[in-house]
């Protein structure tokens, strides 16, 4: 995978759950001189030279890397997706999520292309159509991240140039080991803690180094528009604790499914928000065979 010798790129949020491969992937290819990194107020990992931590919404100092290191590209990770704690303090999630976003735009977007990546939340996954959500499906969002997540691509859409890619729940190692499903569940259970999770909440699955690898060819190939990537696998969130159970060998027990109509004050849950990849996977091998 060659990426140009004048590329110099910017990925914000790099200690996400996704953010994190795609930077990784990008440190094997780039020079430090042309990758910069954006990482959350106090986060001191990843250290680098090209890491800067301050909050996405901080124009003046999206400015000043504007200015002073230059970028040729943005892709965009920053953002929160708890849904627990977005529909706790809305406002917070409005302001990381859709504010951090405009202005993201507003420094970067006449001026490069920007790479998004969203999330299958936009969906409310009732009455899922057969084979997943493809692009052509207005989004339905039953909960603060989705809501927030649509706006924040209202304002990406706007860019010269701009790609977003709709992803599945991300599996993989995150970056501190606190970060994404499947370290949650490990963490309690590390901890002989119970985990209570859904039967019939669906995710198409997609590992965090293909998240990685798609992204970058994704703006490698110069892709513009909307795609969705999951994975192959339908996964309740049952399957995905199931998976980590006995992975790590631990008890039976700790693991309990109940349906999403059982749960009790808790933030609205989706159904089913599987995702059609077709598109975005097609297309990338098309133009990487041509290529």
């Amino acid at each position: 995978m060659e990426i140009l010798d004048s590329c110099r790129i910017l990925v914000t949020g790099v200690t996400s759950i996704h953010g994190w491969p795609i930077f990784t992937q990008l440190r094997k290819l780039l020079p430090e001189t042309s990758l910069y990194g954006l990482r959350p107020p106090k986060s001191n990992t990843p250290e680098g030279g090209n890491v800067s931590s301050f909050c996405i919404t901080e124009r003046k100092k999206l400015e000043k890397i504007k200015n002073e290191f230059k970028p040729t590209h943005v892709i965009h990770c920053a953002g929160v997706c708890d849904l627990d704690v977005c529909e706790e303090r809305p406002e917070w999630a409005h302001s990381l999520n859709v504010k951090g976003t405009r202005a993201v735009v507003d420094v970067f977007g006449n001026d490069m292309p920007v790479l998004y990546m969203s999330t299958d939340l936009v969906f409310s996954g009732f009455n899922a159509p057969a084979g997943g959500y493809t692009e052509d499906y207005k989004p339905n969002p039953i909960n603060v991240v989705g809501e927030t997540f649509v706006s924040a691509e209202t304002y990406i859409q706007t860019c010269r140039d701009h790609c977003i890619i709709r992803l599945g729940l991300p599996l993989g190692d995150s970056i501190g080991g606190t970060k994404g499903a499947i370290d949650w569940i490990e963490s309690r259970f590390r901890r002989n803690l119970p985990v209570t999770l859904f039967y019939d909440e669906y995710r198409s699955c997609v590992d965090c180094k293909e998240i990685g690898s798609i992204a970058v060819s994704a703006l490698t190939l110069g892709l513009r528009g909307l795609f969705h990537l999951g994975g192959n696998r339908r996964w309740s969130l049952f399957d995905i604790g199931q998976y980590v159970l006995n992975k790590g060998g631990f008890a039976p027990g700790l693991l309990n499914g109940i349906m999403r109509h059982q749960e009790e004050n808790g933030p609205p849950r989706i159904g089913d928000v599987s995702l059609n990849s077709k598109k975005l996977r097609s297309l990338i091998m098309q133009k990487t065979i041509f290529s």
